[in-house]
């Protein structure tokens, strides 16, 4: 029993930190981006958003950042900081991103037809500015900091990542359906 406790304290450690970043994400998404005054926050929005954190994201990120830790060996130095981060970006972007907005669905009680409309409207956006930002991020990460940090660092950036990502994943769909179909069309 004891072990078993000892074995998850990192991983509730992680959740417990990856929850606050995630939520002072959302509340910096409703205060700053959707202007709303403090007193108008949804703090049901927040705990949802900040739960996800909790439950999902801080253990699958301390998992994650172990596991390419003990994978891709070597010194030190820019090209396993460069080969982490290509192996980052091509697995666990893409899937976290998708669970995070498929989660934010369900925890909102969006139908699933909602929730794949969501997908299709709102993922690609997500993930084009994922690559913009995380690959340099996850370089520096890799490349400087010791891996007891890597994921506190992650998730310190990540709180203007969250803000991003929790305004997208709450605006009202049938508010941004038309424009959002025209910004692909015209990406195409």
């Amino acid at each position: 029993m004891a072990s078993n406790i000892r074995f998850l304290r990192p991983y509730v450690s992680e959740g417990l930190r990856a929850a606050g970043i995630m939520g002072a994400g959302d509340i910096l998404a409703q205060t700053v981006v959707e202007k709303k005054s403090f007193k108008d926050i949804d703090l049901i929005r927040t705990a949802k958003y900040g739960s996800l954190g909790m439950l999902f994201v801080g253990p699958v990120l301390k998992y994650w950042f172990g596991l390419l830790d003990r994978q891709i060996r070597g010194k030190q130095g820019v090209q396993r900081a460069l080969k982490k981060m290509a192996v980052d970006q091509a697995i666990m972007a893409p899937s976290l991103n998708l669970a995070i907005a498929s989660l934010v669905g369900l925890i909102n009680n969006e139908k699933p037809g909602d929730i794949a409309e969501r997908l299709k409207t709102q993922y690609p956006d997500i993930m084009k500015t994922n690559y913009i930002i995380w690959p340099a991020v996850q370089i520096l990460n890799f490349g400087l900091v010791p891996l007891r940090y890597q994921v506190v660092f992650v998730q310190t950036i990540a709180v203007f990542w969250n803000c991003f990502v929790s305004q997208r994943l709450n605006e009202k769909l049938a508010d941004k359906t038309p424009q959002l179909m025209d910004e692909q069309e015209k990406s195409l």
